[in-house]
């Protein structure tokens, strides 16, 4: 299989990220998620268990969160299995 690659980079409201990430989450739950943008199409098709990568990051005033999925087109084992995460959103007030 050859290898592809689906990358965008943009600015968006928090609102439509917030979407997009709905977008995902609903395409893991039904078992396939669809990027589009013009022409170039990619369907990726999560099955078994998928490692998650999250990281934060504080540089001054710039802020940072990274998400990766990473699963194999096979069925199999993973071992990143640890401590589960919880992900929680927060009004900026109550900060």
């Amino acid at each position: 299989m050859a290898n592809k690659i689906f990358k965008y980079e943009g600015l968006q409201e928090p609102d439509v990220i917030a979407e997009y990430l709905e977008a995902v989450r609903d395409g893991f739950a039904k078992g396939a998620v669809t990027l589009t943008q013009g022409e170039q199409i990619m369907e990726l098709l999560p099955k078994g268990l998928v490692a998650v990568t999250i990281e934060g990051k504080l540089k001054g005033e710039d802020r940072k969160l990274k998400m990766t999925f990473r699963w194999k087109e096979r069925e199999g084992e993973c071992d990143l299995l640890d401590a589960p995460l919880l992900i929680t959103p927060q009004d900026p007030s109550d900060a």
